[in-house]
């Protein structure tokens, strides 16, 4: 028997085919994220990048928002980063770079700055990891934001879940006046922590419309259609220890239909509270 992985991972490949077919709406767009870019695999994520780019037109967030300077026939791929790990500075903005590639980097100002038994406590606790990470330090997200190609989003002060109770000015107000105290910019973009609909509410929607965010990002598959809710927008999230053949499902939307079954409760939940609160 298949393990529920593989077994979804061939689904998504047998999807694919169908589901690109079945998107007609152009410029196709969709958004990935990215996680873990460890200094041992750089030469991995390089090639993978180089490879979206032969294939793909991988384009800003902002162009993306803007529909601007987007391949009308082909797929247009935007690159974030999430959770402010050390590693996306060290080693995914200079690969990123080297190939010319545009990408935005979701912070947690909670973790800005943690080394040693901070930043081993913020992993386990912040982020639900059991691997040990370091972050980035506010030169570091300074520099990433003086880059051309870069921008800085946000991502709450403590990587918290949005699903349930928080406190939106420390975790929405106050991270994005600092990030844009450090970047000298402003903070357009946010992504949700963990990124599923149960890690978001409507409470939590209307409050970042109320921060000044102009759009926020779950980890839900999904084209980005000029009809999705700027809030509520979705993303795919690709890993270096998934082959090619993954990456080409997701991108494809081989998963968009299975995840919308998986997600419709929490998700459909979240739309309807909203429609409540605007009506």
């Amino acid at each position: 028997m298949l393990s529920k992985a593989p077994l979804r991972d061939a689904l998504i490949g047998a999807v694919a085919p169908l589901a690109s077919i079945a998107y007609r709406e152009r410029p196709r767009v969709r958004v990935v994220s990215f996680h873990d870019t460890p200094i041992e695999r750089e030469r991995e994520f390089y090639d993978r990048m180089r490879w979206l780019a032969d294939r793909h037109a991988v384009v800003s967030l902002a162009d993306a928002a803007q529909g601007k300077g987007l391949d009308a026939d082909g797929l247009n791929l935007v690159l974030t980063f999430d959770d402010g790990l050390k590693e996306h500075h060290t080693v995914a903005a200079g690969v990123l770079d080297a190939l010319g590639l545009p990408a935005t980097f979701f912070v947690p100002t909670g973790a800005l700055d943690l080394v040693g038994k901070q930043a081993a406590e913020f992993s386990r606790s912040g982020l639900g990891r059991s691997r040990t990470f370091e972050f980035m330090s506010s030169v570091d997200v300074h520099e990433l934001a003086a880059h051309r190609s870069f921008a800085i989003g946000g991502h709450t002060f403590s990587h918290c879940d949005l699903g349930g109770a928080a406190d939106f000015d420390v975790e929405l107000v106050a991270p994005r006046r600092v990030l844009e105290e450090i970047t000298g910019h402003p903070v357009r973009w946010f992504a949700y922590p963990f990124g599923s609909p149960t890690h978001v509410s409507a409470s939590a929607v209307t409050a970042i419309r109320s921060a000044g965010y102009e759009a926020a990002f779950t980890i839900v598959p999904s084209f980005w259609s000029r009809n999705s809710d700027p809030f509520l927008l979705g993303r795919d999230a690709l890993s270096v220890d998934d082959s090619r053949a993954v990456w080409s499902g997701f991108l494809r939307g081989g998963y968009d239909a299975l995840s919308a079954l998986k997600y419709h409760g929490p998700l459909g939940k979240v739309r309807s509270e909203l429609h409540g609160q605007r009506r």
